[in-house]
This record gives C-alpha cells, structure tokens and sequence, in this order.
C-alpha cells in the first residue's frame, strides 16, 4: 500500500525550491520521494506536471534573483516559433551580470552579460530578456533560416480588413535601430544578415521555409499576403505568397487543413481563386517531406516558366491567350 503522503495542492501541480516545501512542513525524506524530479539541487517538479515554461523557470529564478530567463528558455516564455530540438530542451537558460561569481548547477546553463532595463520584462511573474534581446541572443544559438523565421513571427502584421487581423510584437524598423546600437554582441552579425530576409506577411514557419526557398532558388521574391480582388473590386483571396504579374498564387496547406470544416474552406478559396483567373499551387506539408523545400521550389519555378507569357500581356492576358 502506498501510504506516501501528498503535497499541498498548491505545489501538486508545478515546480517549487526545497525552501518553500520545507515552510510549508514538507520532510526531507518526502522530498526525496520518487514520484518528485530534481532538475537541479534546490528544485523538486511533480512528475506529470502540467507547466508553463514560466512555470518552470519560476523557482530557480528564486534562487537566483539577479537572474533573468534568457536565451531558448526566452523565447518559450515568449512563444517564439523555435525548432523542435530547441522546445524540447531540458536546460533552463539564465543570464547574470556580468562579473557574477561562477556558479554550477546542473541542468542551469548561466550566461552573463550587462543587460539594459529596456532589455528585460517580467511575463506570468517571472523575468526575462525582452523580446528583441531574446531574438539578438537566439542569433548565436539558431541556424539564419530559423532566425528569420523567429524575426517574421515578431513582425507579422495583417490589417482589419483581412481575415485574421493582427498586431506586430516588433517592427523591422524598431529590430534595426536596436541592433544599430549594439557593439561587440555574439551573433550581431547573424541577426544583421536575417534582418535583411525578415518581411512582413508571414504566419508559420513553413511559410517562411517556402519563402526563402524561393529566393535562394534564383526566382522572383513572391508578394505577401496579397489580396486578389474580383471585377468589382471586392477581395476575395488572401494567398500565403503571390506572384502578381502572372496571377500565380502560392498557398501552404499545413496539417490542420485536414479537418473537414478547413477543406471545405479550402475549396471555396480554390474556386474563387479561378475564378478570378488566377492560377493556384497549394504546397502540402507532405510535398516538403517527399521534395524537400529545393524540390517544392523547382516545381513553382516550373510553374513560373509556364506562366511567364502572361507577363508581356499584363494582367488581363489570361483571357486573350489561346
């Protein structure tokens, strides 16, 4: 029989110190139980717990209190789109001041830097580097491709008038006039050059991959979000990526437009997009894990060389070709 007595309900389901367990009456040997992890000394996480990354670093920043969330622990608490490896990573990530005596705990990676106040904010209670400071310091962590995509997820920006409206985190403008200001920062250089590949328009990842594709593929940069409008000057489509001067649109069909009620909306969009004598190339994510996104970018340069008489006509030539 388990006779193993349990936590307060206020620590049952998240991470706490040893010191605060200790202050509520908790013994040692019941924090030595085995249904209680130990991520580093000092720290106690119920297992199964349901946490936000908030919620974890919590308690170690309250051993450490000159200590801020930085790095991929950062981006979590903000919610940057990071690759998979790195939102699995186990080790909290904190930055100290610089001069902070060397300290060693295990599962703790501790950065230190001088950081200005502008460069932190507190999010569900804890501190952390604020979003520009993050996406500098991710510029010596991630690959470029992965840095503008992070960027296009801060400056992702769609007016009222588009079907999911929002509001950029950052501007490119703000991105560069802190980045101007920087000296001798590790990965300055890296953040620079994804500056430059960062745009307006972008909703995912997979978007991003699609865009930069394209580019290093030697094609025409495609337009953003472009609103495809019919004769009476109504918008009607909004694709991903558009090439305007041949009526190409480009959609990526992520995994969520398997769902019935996404693939009927899908459909309207298509026939619309007809109708309004537009071609259409809707990407799958299964096409970029049997292609590749080189594979997926040779097949829309295809489709572009198919398309390029259209070009000398101007936009209505769809009609007048044979």
């Amino acid at each position: 029989m388990n006779t193993r007595p349990g936590l307060p309900p206020e620590m049952s389901g998240r991470s706490f110190t040893v010191h605060e367990a200790q202050a509520s009456g908790i013994g040692r040997s019941r924090l030595n139980a085995s249904d209680l992890i130990t991520p580093t000394r000092g720290i106690r996480v119920p297992w199964q717990a349901a946490m936000t990354p908030a919620e974890i670093v919590a308690p170690v920043l309250s051993l450490m209190p000159d200590a801020v969330a930085s790095f991929t622990t950062a981006g979590k608490i903000w919610g940057f789109p990071l690759p998979l490896a790195h939102e699995r990573e186990l080790a909290i990530h904190v930055t100290r001041p610089s001069g902070t005596p060397g300290s060693v705990r295990p599962g703790i990676v501790c950065h230190r830097m001088r950081l200005a106040d502008a460069e932190t904010a507190c999010v569900a209670g804890v501190r952390v580097t604020s979003r520009l400071r993050t996406w500098l310091d991710l510029a010596s962590v991630l690959s470029l491709r992965e840095l503008v995509a992070v960027g296009d997820y801060l400056v992702c920006a769609h007016p009222a008038d588009f079907p999911r409206p929002r509001a950029p985190f950052l501007t490119a403008d703000q991105m560069l006039t802190y980045l101007d200001a920087q000296r001798r920062v590790r990965g300055l250089p890296a953040a620079r050059r994804a500056l430059t590949l960062v745009r307006v328009g972008s909703d995912s990842v997979p978007e991003t991959e699609l865009r930069l594709a394209i580019i290093e593929a030697g094609l025409p940069e495609p337009t953003l979000n472009h609103a495809i409008r019919d004769a009476a000057g109504r918008a009607v489509a909004w694709p991903d990526q558009a090439f305007v001067d041949v009526r190409l649109s480009l959609q990526y069909d992520g995994e969520h437009h398997r769902s019935a009620e996404q693939q009927a909306s899908d459909n309207w969009r298509n026939r619309v997009v007809a109708d309004v004598g537009w071609d259409q190339l809707i990407v799958s994510a299964a096409d970029v894990r049997s292609r590749g996104w080189d594979g997926v970018a040779s097949v829309v340069a295809q489709r572009l060389r198919r398309l390029e008489p259209l070009r000398a006509v101007g936009p209505t030539g769809r009609q007048l070709l044979a």
